[in-house]
């Protein structure tokens, strides 16, 4: 009996016991009972998967050497999907994502309300899913927590640039979204939200990518006492391979649902990728939802630039450098949309800084590096070893020359990420005995609040224990002058000084 149901799924690939209970019955002769009791007794190199059930008791069966293939995903995410099974949406998210998506956006992504009566819960499907090994919690470094399909031992390595690399773009993908939508009128201009503020954006009972509400007339709804009560748009984007059926439908499942929930006025509901299936367009289509493009929203030139960006980081993170005139003709395609150009300044000032210390000698040097510790947490945006002598953790505040900088800002490097980063220190094995130095590198002013708070600070700490400093954007360009990288140089003062008589003056002293 084993080695009959072995051969069927060897040639049909993994099924539910129902199906296999229908062969023996057609096989056999038996009745369907028996065929089902004979399923149940079966062993030898027959599995079971734990944890997920379905309908009528069914479980999916494979053998063992057939875990983890691409056969066994895509019968697995077929069988779910048939059943319209909550877990089936989380994985197929997953696979549309390259397996691989950081935890905290695991409630947008998956399809599954946050917290809904009569609905599996995201953090309820992520539960089952890691007991049944289906998903697991692995730590990549620059994104912390990620949730991945299992895979082969060894498949994560590399995952995390590539990861990093798309969910930067996606964030500018997110700041255009917001641009077009607030300079349309279509939604409230101060209220936009987005996943990487501090908290996931939601609406209804469901987290988001990005919302927003909207007092369009056709959105409004009177509510008690005459009060208006806006509308909303609901946004998801993924940057990838282009979206199949399988991949939107955990989007739909969260749009139709939403729909559903009484005291939720009329939603706007957008999905942006690089492209579709014909039968993913045709699914978003026909539940009322826009099937967007970067292209068909901003136009090819921040298509291009998108598709620029991802290509730019990737070849930095491969070759551990940077190219400035790449990052030129990025800000000369983003300049246009509200928002976009300090973002873009933001991740190129880190590059720099790592770029700076890999040239003035450091032996190691990592960027954006999650550090944890009693709950909290604290991203690391470049750290630089020099073996058996120092190590140094530096904040990039890549601003605008124009402004000033921000004493929250200051204050939670300092309070917070501090704190965070020295214990995570005194923890690593070769970090522990190194003589620590923290540095907050900023391009804009910093205030008179700042300045007193870090120099109060300075002269409290013992400079046994660790140290702190500050630059600002002359004193950068000094050291970028070290490198004698005039490529490096010129794309700092292009981008993070002043230009004006007395910034030249200083800058040509400084540079002659």
């Amino acid at each position: 009996m084993s080695d009959l149901v072995e051969r069927f799924l060897e040639t049909h690939g993994p099924r539910l016991s129902s199906e296999v209970a229908e062969y023996l019955v057609v096989t056999l002769g038996i009745s369907p009972v028996a065929a089902r009791k004979r399923v149940s007794r079966l062993a030898g190199n027959v599995r079971r998967l734990g944890y997920i059930t379905f309908p009528r008791k069914a479980r999916y069966m494979y053998l063992e050497q057939q875990f983890g293939s691409p056969q066994y995903w895509e019968n697995l995410v077929e069988a779910l999907m048939l059943t319209k099974s909550a877990y089936g949406h989380a994985i197929a998210a997953l696979r549309q994502r390259g397996g691989t998506v950081p935890e905290r956006l695991f409630p947008i992504v998956c399809g599954s309300p946050v917290k809904q009566l009569k609905h599996l819960s995201a953090e309820s499907v992520l539960k089952h899913l890691i007991e049944a090994g289906l998903l697991q919690r692995v730590a990549l470094p620059g994104l912390g927590d990620c949730i991945v399909i299992v895979q082969a031992e060894g498949y994560y390595n590399g995952l995390a640039e590539m990861v990093r690399t798309r969910l930067i773009t996606e964030g500018f993908l997110l700041t255009a979204v917001s641009d077009w939508l607030k300079k349309l009128g279509i939604v409230s201009y101060g209220k936009v939200a987005t996943r990487d503020g501090d908290a996931l954006p939601r609406v209804g009972t469901f987290a988001w990518d990005l919302t927003a509400p909207s007092y369009l007339g056709p959105m409004v709804k009177s509510g008690k006492e005459g009060k208006d009560k806006p509308g909303f748009v609901v946004c998801d984007v993924h940057l990838g391979e282009y979206a199949t059926v399988e991949g939107v439908r955990p989007f739909v499942t969260k749009c139709k649902t939403l729909r559903g929930l009484r005291n939720i006025g009329p939603c706007l509901q957008i999905f942006v990728t690089g492209g579709y299936s014909s039968e993913a367009f045709k699914l978003l289509k026909e539940n009322g939802i826009v099937p967007a493009t970067p292209a068909n929203l901003f136009g090819e030139e921040i298509a291009a630039g998108l598709k620029q960006l991802s290509t730019v980081l990737t070849k930095a993170a491969a070759l551990s450098t940077i190219d400035p005139t790449a990052f030129d003709e990025l800000f000369s395609k983003f300049g246009k949309i509200e928002g976009a150009a300090n973002q873009l300044r933001g991740t190129l000032f880190e590059y720099l800084a790592a770029d700076i210390f890999r040239k003035g000698g450091a032996h190691q040097v990592r960027m954006n590096r999650i550090f944890k510790q009693d709950a909290k947490e604290a991203e690391a945006d470049v750290i630089a070893v020099r073996d058996n002598l120092s190590l140094t953790f530096i904040e990039c505040k890549g601003h605008s020359p124009y402004g000033e900088t921000p004493h929250d800002e200051v204050e939670k490097w300092l309070q917070h990420n501090v704190p965070i980063f020295f214990k995570s220190a005194r923890e690593h094995d070769d970090w522990k005995n190194l003589p620590v130095h923290f540095e907050f590198w900023t391009t804009a002013p910093l205030t008179e609040e700042s300045i007193q708070f870090l120099e109060k600070a300075k002269a409290s700490i013992k400079p046994t224990r660790y140290t702190i400093g500050w630059r600002l954007g002359p004193e950068v360009l000094t050291i970028c002058k070290g490198t004698k990288d005039n490529g490096l140089i010129n794309a700092f003062r292009k981008h993070f000084m002043k230009y004006n008589a007395k910034s030249a003056a200083i800058a040509q002293a400084i540079w002659p």
